[in-house]
């Protein structure tokens, strides 16, 4: 008996071992193959209307020197950013800003808004569900009241031209957040943005959001930015797949439930390695390549898509700025 117990166990770690090696084996075909039998090429979808998300140093007070803010804002002309989300940081449990910094941040507006003036610089609040970080629960009326709050004093005070607001990691179906734009909406004044960071359109939900429910958040902000990465997906042609499917899903959802909301799709160029992000299959080229085929998709409403973003500036190499340039910003021959 022992013996057949050890030999089916065996049985089955080398189907296990089989099985891995062939999908090792299939990763390893197609990180191969996929980009020589899809060749980049420049999209000509530019509008100018692009975005960047930009490390919290600049809230913070971290960049003093003349040369750091030159460099960033040259880089927010060149680069035809319309929308430059700087991060705010983070919110405590309360809903409060973990951090507030009044001449920092107006710093950074007048600086945008008198030398980068086709910028404008979007407020990006961070706010944690987790509940062992101490998470923000939306269901609270107190709490959405703090949110808002600090949305007013973010853009009546600082002088930021709307907020983005980044609630990781919003479940599909979410009635808080749906409340928080609801009242958020209502406080800001009309031409203040509202931005909602967003997980990916998925399969059959998984870890992203449903048509519907993009429709019900569409109806309620001016602005979808979908964060294109964090996939767990590891072949190429996969991830490639799944960004183009953003871009016919979420446009889609977006311009039924509210033409005055328009979509940024947001690509990766970090290189960081963790369980959802393989950065070679999530690497910016292959992003481009799963964007270019959803704009070319007929179901895909084209004027919808205002522009890409990406994630972002501190990991963004000049490599990375030269295949934005050459495949995004210009047009096709």
């Amino acid at each position: 008996m022992k013996t057949k117990k050890l030999s089916s166990a065996i049985k089955a770690a080398l189907t296990f071992l089989i099985s891995l090696g062939i999908l090792f084996g299939a990763y390893l075909y197609d990180c191969s193959i996929y980009e020589k039998q899809n060749p980049l090429k420049p999209s000509g979808a530019n509008s100018g209307a692009n975005g960047l998300w930009l490390r919290y140093y600049w809230y913070a007070g971290k960049h003093n020197t003349a040369k750091e803010w030159d460099d960033m804002l040259e880089r927010l002309r060149v680069n035809q950013i319309k929308y430059a989300y700087f991060h705010v940081l983070t919110t405590v449990s309360d809903g409060t800003l973990k951090l507030h910094k009044l001449e920092n941040a107006q710093k950074i507006t007048k600086a945008v808004h008198t030398r980068a003036p086709n910028t404008k610089a979007i407020a990006w609040v961070y706010i944690g569900s987790a509940p062992q970080n101490g998470g923000v629960n939306l269901m609270k009326p107190e709490t959405r009241a703090n949110l808002v709050k600090e949305a007013l004093w973010l853009v009546n005070e600082c002088g930021f031209d709307g907020v983005q607001l980044d609630y990781e990691f919003c479940f599909n179906g979410d009635k808080g957040l749906l409340s928080l734009l609801d009242e958020t909406r209502a406080a800001l004044k009309p031409g203040q943005l509202l931005s909602v960071d967003t997980p990916m359109w998925y399969p059959f939900i998984l870890w992203g959001w449903s048509d519907d429910y993009f429709k019900e958040v569409a109806k309620r902000c001016d602005q979808i930015c979908v964060m294109g990465y964090d996939s767990y997906l590891y072949w190429p042609r996969a991830y490639a797949w799944l960004v183009a499917q953003q871009v016919v899903h979420v446009s889609t959802a977006a311009d039924a439930a509210n033409k005055n909301c328009k979509v940024i799709i947001g690509l990766p160029s970090y290189e960081d390695v963790t369980l959802a992000h393989h950065h070679k299959t999530e690497s910016l080229a292959n992003s481009l390549r799963g964007l270019n085929d959803g704009l070319a998709d007929k179901g895909t409403v084209r004027s919808n898509i205002e522009g890409i973003a990406l994630f972002a500036d501190y990991t963004t190499d000049e490599a990375e700025w030269k295949l934005y340039s050459d495949y995004w910003l210009k047009c096709c021959k």
